[in-house]
C-alpha cells in the first residue's frame, strides 16, 4: 500500500506518492548531515562558552571592586573623614595603621638633635603582611614601633620594643574596628597578647571624634592601658584641626608606673605638591612620682614625598620645656627620611589612591 500527500492547485488535484522504499535512504542522509554538523557546531561553541566564562569572571572582579569602593565611600562620606584618612594616611599615624590588614613596609632613620641630649640617630621599621586566603582577616606584624609607642613624636621613647606576631581583625564596619594581636616581645623576652577597639562617629560633615582603647598583658607581668580620643575639624581652605587626649597606664613591672596623659592640639595645612605642614602643641603630665607636668613640646613638621611615591622626608624643628632640665627652653630638630612601601592592587581603592593626589580634597 502507498502512502501519499495530496498537493491541490487551483482545485486541480494531483496525487504525489512516495513509497517505504525512499523512506530509509533520506534518513541515512539525514544521519550523515547531522554526524557531520554536530563536531563543527561543538567547535564553534567552544570559543564562545570560553568567552563567557572570561565574562564572567571580569563581572565578578568588577564586584569585588565596587564593593571595596562602596565599603571606602561609606567611610569617607563626609568632609571630615576625607579630611581625617588623608592627614592620617599622608603624616603616617600609627593609631591609624593598626586598623588596616594591608601588606606594608616602612623604615624610617632619623636624626634628633636637642640642646640639653646632644645628637640621637635612630632607626624604625615595621613590616605588616596579609596573610592570602584568610579574607583580609589576619596579618603577620613586626618592628620595633607599634602600639606602645602612641605618643609618637612628643615622647622621646628610648625604651621602644622589638616585637613579632599576628594581628587579627574582626569584621570591619562603618564606625566599629575591632581586632587582637599575640606576638613575642624580644628586649625584655615575653609574649604578649590584647585586644585593641576603635570607634568613629560624625557630628556633622566638617566634625566627628574617634576612640581608641588598646590592652596588652604579657607573661612578665607587664600590663598596660592605653586610651585614645580624638575630636577632629575640617575646614573648606586646606586645614585641618585635632584635638588628641590620650592615656597611657603601665602596670607594677613596668619601668615606668603610673599613668601618662598627653594632651596634643595639632593644626594640619595641607600644601600643594604632595607635601603639607603640622603645627604642635603637646603636654604631657605624669602621676609618678607625683602629678606633675612633665613636658611642653611645640613644634613645626614638614612632610613631603619627593619625586618617588615611596620615598618622604621630613623637617622638625621644635623647642621643650621639660621638668627633667627644670623647664629649660631645650630647642632641637628632627630630620628623618622614609621609606614606604604598600598599596597593593586591592588596597588602592580604600587607601592608597587618594593619598597623594591632586584630586583628593576636603
Amino acid at each position: 500500500m502507498d502512502v501519499g500527500i495530496r498537493f491541490t492547485d487551483k482545485g486541480t488535484e494531483r496525487d504525489r506518492v512516495c513509497s517505504r522504499g525512499c523512506a530509509i535512504p533520506v534518513t541515512i542522509l539525514q544521519l550523515l548531515l547531522l554526524l557531520t554538523i554536530s563536531p563543527t557546531l561543538s567547535i564553534a561553541d567552544q570559543p564562545a562558552a570560553e568567552a563567557a566564562q572570561e565574562h564572567a569572571e571580569e563581572q565578578s572582579e568588577l564586584a569585588k571592586k565596587e564593593k571595596l569602593l562602596d565599603r571606602h565611600k561609606s567611610r569617607v562620606d563626609s568632609q571630615a573623614q576625607r579630611a581625617a584618612q588623608w592627614v592620617d594616611s599622608f603624616f603616617y599615624d600609627p593609631n591609624y595603621e593598626a586598623e588596616v590588614a594591608t601588606s606594608q613596609f616602612r623604615v624610617r632613620p632619623e636624626l634628633h638633635y636637642r640642646q640639653e641630649q646632644d645628637v640621637k640617630a635612630r632607626l624604625k621599621f615595621s613590616l605588616k603582611v596579609r596573610l592570602p586566603g584568610i579574607e583580609r582577616k589576619v596579618s603577620i606584624v613586626a618592628g620595633n614601633s607599634g602600639e606602645d609607642s602612641t605618643f609618637g613624636d612628643a615622647v622621646d621613647d628610648t625604651t621602644e620594643n622589638s616585637v613579632v606576631g599576628l594581628q587579627f581583625f574582626g569584621k570591619s564596619r562603618k564606625s566599629w574596628h575591632t581586632s587582637l594581636s599575640a606576638g613575642i616581645k624580644f628586649n625584655d623576652f615575653a609574649f604578649f597578647i590584647g585586644p585593641r577597639v576603635s570607634y568613629f562617629k560624625s557630628l556633622d560633615d566638617k566634625s566627628s571624634y574617634q576612640f581608641t582603647q588598646i590592652l596588652r598583658w604579657q607573661t612578665n607581668n607587664f600590663w598596660q592601658s592605653i586610651s585614645r580620643v580624638d575630636f577632629n575639624h575640617a575646614f573648606n581652605d586646606g586645614y585641618f584641626f585635632r584635638q588628641t587626649v590620650d592615656g597611657r597606664w603601665r602596670g607594677e613591672k613596668s619601668d615606668e608606673e603610673g599613668y601618662r596623659t598627653r594632651i596634643s592640639s595639632i593644626l594640619t595645612q595641607r600644601l600643594k605638591n604632595s607635601a603639607g605642614l603640622q603645627y604642635d602643641f603637646t603636654t604631657i603630665f605624669h602621676t609618678r612620682p607625683d602629678t606633675h607636668v612633665a613636658r611642653y613640646t611645640l613644634s613645626l613638621r614638614y612632610r613631603k614625598r619627593t619625586w618617588r611615591e615611596w620615598f618622604y622626608y621630613e623637617i622638625v624643628p621644635e623647642i621643650s620645656f621639660e621638668d627633667e632640665f627644670d623647664y629649660k627652653a631645650n630647642p632641637g630638630i628632627r630630620l628623618r627620611v622614609e621609606v614606604f612601601f604598600g598599596a597593593d592592587k586591592d588596597t588602592q581603592f580604600w587607601r592608597r589612591e587618594h593619598e597623594d593626589t591632586n584630586d583628593f580634597r576636603w
